[in-house]
């Protein structure tokens, strides 16, 4: 198949994904802004729970949820900028086969906008993407990361093109790239070793590599 265009999840897929802890860090310093020590199952809750449970642990602890998320996603960017600079979220070897993708390269990442900047700019690696994508720090930029498809056509809009190769290392990527209407490309890291997909991916592969020969 021949794509207009490759765009790239980033946590698991480009940069290796981000400790737990860290991102717990992150909940707990968003959290001492308002005087609540909240609980590992809250603070677990806000990370993998969804708008819905977000909603709910902030309403237990009398906390607005429209002011607690932002200031939760400045914290989160600030932590990953650390791991970054300190080199506990390196970049996966296999990131150079991007060099030799001879179509415009786009990056959509349920992460922060400000964490994915972050990353272009302590790898150097702005030039490599025509178009970058993280959440808003906003409710609503949380409402639509993937699975829904707005920031992948989003991307796609800006890059103006039909036919793109999602790359993605988890469900979310793979439902996401079907929503969007393109391809996917599901990389199957050491951490998702026996990984279930709960849908079929149009490719899957062991490293970025393969990529060229997909392409």
């Amino acid at each position: 198949m021949t794509y207009d265009a490759v765009i790239f999840d980033n946590d698991g897929v480009l940069t290796e994904p981000t400790l737990l802890e860290v991102q717990r860090e992150a909940v707990r310093r968003a959290f001492a802004e308002f005087d609540v020590d909240p609980t590992t199952e809250a603070i677990d809750g806000v990370i993998h729970g969804g708008l819905t449970r977000l909603r709910r642990i902030c309403s237990v602890h009398e906390v607005s949820v429209d002011e607690f998320w932002p200031r939760h996603e400045t914290h989160a960017a600030e932590i990953q900028l650390e791991c970054l600079e300190n080199g506990t979220k390196p970049l996966y070897d296999d990131v150079r086969a991007l060099d030799e993708l001879d179509r415009p390269l786009g990056l959509v990442s349920n992460n922060q906008h400000a964490t994915i900047q972050h990353i272009l700019d302590v790898y150097d690696m702005a030039d490599h993407f025509e178009v970058a994508y993280g959440r808003d720090p906003t409710v609503e930029g949380a409402r639509v990361k993937k699975p829904n498809p707005h920031y992948i056509e989003r991307a796609m809009d800006r890059l103006g093109v039909e036919r793109a190769l999602y790359v993605g290392d988890s469900n979310v990527d793979v439902v996401a790239a079907n929503r969007a209407g393109i391809d996917s490309a599901f990389v199957r890291r050491p951490h998702r070793d026996g990984y279930t997909l709960a849908a079929e991916p149009t490719y899957e592969l062991d490293s970025l590599d393969e990529l060229l020969a997909v392409c």
